[in-house]
């Protein structure tokens, strides 16, 4: 009586290991591979040779099936000016999403972005200027950015 247990006990076993190793990843699960922190790095003049060039990163930090949430971040010459934006939240579609954004300049607009294979595409459009605008976070066209590490931490402002 006790063999026949065991046996019926193993044979469970093995299918529910086989039915975890075999079924696919749920879709946040998938959709996970794209959180981390992307950059592009501006190459500048040879008489800025000493500066640090401005770079333009976007992290993001988490991705469902149906949402995604990030942040935009751009540090001029020498980290100067630096701008940042809010933290993003916005609708998923085909692994794309428009989304509305603010600074801490006081800056806002709208943009939309799209998830690929180890690099983003963003586009930002600036629609209010702040006062005291030095810069901005508005790429006016698609921008390339490669991913650079699995950093996923945002800030609050």
């Amino acid at each position: 009586m006790m063999k026949k247990w065991t046996k019926k006990l193993t044979a469970l076993a093995l299918i529910f290991t086989l039915m975890l190793t075999l079924l696919p990843a749920t879709p946040a699960e998938a959709a996970s591979k794209y959180t981390g922190t992307y950059q592009k790095v501006y190459k500048l003049s040879k008489a800025y040779k000493k500066a640090y060039p401005p770079i333009y990163t976007v992290t993001i930090n988490k991705v469902t099936k149906n949402k995604i949430r990030f942040q935009v971040e751009y540090l001029g010459i020498n980290g100067s000016p630096i701008y940042q934006s809010n933290v993003i939240t916005s609708k998923l579609k085909s692994k794309a999403s428009s989304f509305k954004w603010k600074d801490t300049w006081g800056n806002s607009g709208k943009g939309k972005i799209k998830l690929y294979k180890n690099y983003i595409k963003i586009k930002m459009v600036q629609t209010k200027t702040a006062k005291w605008n030095r810069s901005t976070l508005d790429t006016t066209k698609y921008l390339k950015l490669k991913k650079k590490n699995n950093t996923k931490k945002v800030y609050r402002w």
